[in-house]
């Protein structure tokens, strides 16, 4: 069942039931910063991969930078969850988002784990997961579409 009217109105189902399309979610807020946060936790895979080359090549005064960076994705990461319960609350039905976000946080952990233990072939091949499901996300984030506008 897909919302057809132009101005964004609840579709009757069969039956009479109001519906909701899957893909539209009450309040532009939440999917706004929902995309703001993907979008910022996207560049700062990119970052990372930025210094991290330059660690691997040989700077070693980047080592720093990358630890911190690393919890300023981390708090990026939780930025996404929160955004993606909020989705979650205006549509119950949009679900990916919130299981997406999850699995990123948890990915993320999981990535600091490994770096602070120094396991390098596991800790960049996550790296390099993380950067290609954070662009995932932010291409899905940028599908999902918030009320019409007034």
């Amino acid at each position: 069942m897909h919302d057809t009217s132009p101005r964004g109105e609840i579709s009757r189902g069969d039956g009479g039931a109001a519906v909701v399309a899957a893909g539209r979610v009450p309040g532009r807020g939440a999917v706004t910063l929902l995309r703001v946060a993907t979008a910022l936790a996207c560049f700062e895979t990119l970052v990372q991969g930025l210094l991290a080359g330059m660690l691997l090549n040989g700077d070693v005064s980047t080592i720093d930078p990358h630890g911190v960076n690393a919890y300023v994705f981390e708090l990026l990461v939780f930025l996404q969850v929160v955004a993606a319960v909020l989705v979650w609350r205006g549509n119950r039905r949009v679900t990916w988002p919130l299981k997406a976000a999850v699995v990123i946080l948890a990915a993320t952990f999981t990535q600091t784990a490994l770096g602070l233990a120094s396991s390098l072939a596991a800790h960049v091949t996550l790296g390099v997961a993380l950067c290609a499901m954070e662009t995932v996300f932010v291409v899905r984030a940028l599908t999902l579409r918030g009320p019409p506008a007034a």
